[in-house]
């Protein structure tokens, strides 16, 4: 029984991100479409991380229990009946009637979650956001059937986990098995890890930042901190920060782009991913230098707010050489996502970008700002649905002064080509890889 509470566990957690992973990638938008996946986000998602939790702890205590038995069980007496040894009347002291997480009774009792229901949606959906609502619900359901079933004893249970299997087919079924990404060889994933606990990092919290500008898990030379493997990290206004077996930071959730800026998406983890404001993925190399960014919807933001002082200090001109001639380059500080679809100011969203594929030019339509207008007309004109993938490829030619021994940023090195690609209405539009300075060309010492 502890085992088959694990098991089913990790099943709810797995279901979790898969559900997760087809919100996002729903080409849905409007007001109905954010309260969705506001509420999956702020509400959904934490009761069944929660329930989670729950399950794998009680199964693990069940487990200890069961081990106890058998210690302090005469080996010669029935354990099944309990009532052999000194602790032999566990299950009957704590279990049905009290409550008590021995028995049946508490055990599911502790595990269980009110049933999960989404709010009636005010348009008609197209067939894949019906079949979130329907997923979502049918989790709901199966939640509250098995946490029902429970509490009218052991023998039950078996059919309440058989019916949480069928859920988990009906969520696999309809989400598949298929990457939305379509660039190979980095490390963008779209859910966060599977962790063991949760530690909040409130004000008075040892590992509290020293202030609202000062980052979490990195000390005063950008160096990551020891942190516990396997947790879960609230760190109220910096974001949610994930952890692997090592104890490394590998997955964030933060905002950006506010009044005041994220100091966790100026100054970043290496080999991490970041979900940012709900609409974009990032992940980050070994230097801390984007690899990867997925919009799955892309959305308008005129408001998004501009940081001069980051772009002055980022953009730069710099001589190259190619075939002979020696030309001065000039690099913008180019967004990875524009501020029109709510690209954030901190540095996390800028790199180094030849002017030729950050603007127009005359009868050029393979640059950025090209890609940009006809997403931002797509949606405003047509209410045409766009995601917008892009993989930076960092080769060895790099400014002088620029490299790991000397310490350099991530935004201070330049990208040798960006790989583009962008769908309209579930359609490949572009499909392209931008070289971001003249062929051929070197960086002059």
């Amino acid at each position: 029984m502890g085992s088959l509470l694990e098991d089913r566990s990790s099943s709810l957690e797995d279901m979790t991100a898969r559900l997760g992973a087809l919100i996002n990638a729903v080409p849905w938008v409007g007001p109905d479409a954010m309260a969705l996946r506001a509420d999956w986000s702020f509400r959904i998602r934490p009761r069944l991380m929660d329930c989670q939790m729950r399950l794998r702890e009680e199964g693990r205590s069940l487990r200890d229990h069961a081990e106890e038995q058998d210690r302090a069980s005469d080996p010669a007496g029935d354990v099944a009946d309990g009532g052999s040894g000194a602790d032999g009347g566990r299950w009957a002291d704590s279990g049905r009637g009290n409550g008590g997480v021995g028995g049946p009774d508490g055990l599911l009792r502790a595990a269980s979650t009110p049933q999960i229901t989404l709010a009636a949606l005010s348009v008609p959906l197209d067939a894949a956001s019906q079949g979130v609502v329907r997923v979502a619900g049918a989790i709901g359901d199966a939640l509250g059937t098995a946490a029902e079933s429970a509490v009218e004893g052991t023998g039950l249970i078996t059919g309440a986990v058989g019916r949480a299997r069928a859920v988990a087919q009906q969520v696999s079924d309809a989400i598949g098995t298929d990457s939305p990404l379509a660039f190979d060889g980095t490390g963008l994933v779209l859910e966060p890890p599977r962790t063991s606990g949760t530690i909040t990092v409130d004000a008075d919290h040892e590992l509290a930042p020293g202030s609202a500008a000062k980052p979490f898990g990195l000390d005063a030379d950008g160096a990551p901190i020891e942190l516990a493997p396997n947790t879960r990290y609230e760190v109220g206004d910096h974001g949610t920060y994930y952890t692997d077996g090592d104890g490394r930071v590998v997955y964030v959730e933060a905002t950006g782009g506010g009044g005041a800026m994220n100091p966790n998406l100026r100054e970043v983890f290496p080999d991490a991913n970041y979900h940012v404001n709900e609409n974009v993925f990032y992940s980050t190399d070994e230097l801390g230098r984007l690899d990867h960014m997925y919009v799955p919807e892309v959305e308008l933001h005129p408001d998004t707010s501009r940081s001069q002082s980051i772009q002055s200090k980022i953009a730069e001109r710099f001589d190259m050489t190619a075939d002979g001639d020696t030309e001065s380059i000039e690099f913008n500080a180019g967004h990875a996502l524009a501020r029109q679809f709510g690209g954030v100011r901190e540095e996390i969203n800028y790199t180094r970008q030849w002017d030729e594929v950050n603007q127009a030019r005359s009868g050029v339509d393979d640059n950025i700002y090209a890609y940009e207008s006809l997403m931002a007309d797509g949606i405003e004109k047509h209410g045409h649905q766009y995601s917008y993938e892009t993989r930076f490829n960092w080769g060895d030619e790099q400014p002088p002064g620029v490299g790991p021994d000397q310490g350099s940023a991530p935004w201070e090195y330049v990208p040798e080509s960006y790989d583009v690609r962008i769908t309209e209405n579930g359609d490949v539009i572009a499909d392209n890889t931008l070289p971001n300075y003249p062929d051929g060309a070197t960086f002059d010492d």
